[in-house]
């Protein structure tokens, strides 16, 4: 179970497999103040997911490996449930009942000041999270 504490800097887990989408994620990210991590498959991500500084995890839902997003979601939900969500594709969108409770989704291409609100939104409430003047110049 997650321990972040009141205090500690804001950590985003990024879980991309294609390396630009995720190099493209973590600078918009870590340019705003968060720190970043990332994974590119689900097994990497259920491990990082569960250290003390990740705030919210952004996934795609399409990955290579058995464990595609809306499993890494679920598990995350279960096993670290005040970390946020946020799934993103550029094939599908799913219907709300298919996310797991409290699970956010964007449509690929994401738009930098809308992940950016979004992530601000699902985060971990325990978390420090960069100023909001960081980033609200970013369109």
């Amino acid at each position: 179970m997650s321990s972040i504490k009141a205090g500690n800097p804001a950590a985003v887990l990024v879980v991309e497999d294609e390396p630009l989408l995720r190099v493209y994620l973590s600078d918009l990210l870590g340019q705003s103040g968060f720190d970043v991590i990332v994974a590119t498959n689900g097994e990497d991500a259920l491990a990082l997911a569960k250290r003390d500084d990740v705030c919210a995890v952004i996934s795609d839902i399409a990955m290579p490996g058995p464990i595609n997003g809306f499993d890494l979601a679920r598990r995350i939900k279960n096993d670290t449930p005040h970390t946020g969500v946020i799934l993103v594709s550029g094939v599908m969108e799913p219907a709300d009942y298919y996310l797991p409770r409290g699970v956010r989704f964007l449509t690929k291409p994401v738009k930098a000041s809308t992940l950016l609100r979004l992530v601000r939104e699902v985060a971990d409430p325990r978390a420090t999270l960069p100023e909001l003047e960081a980033y609200e110049s970013i369109p």
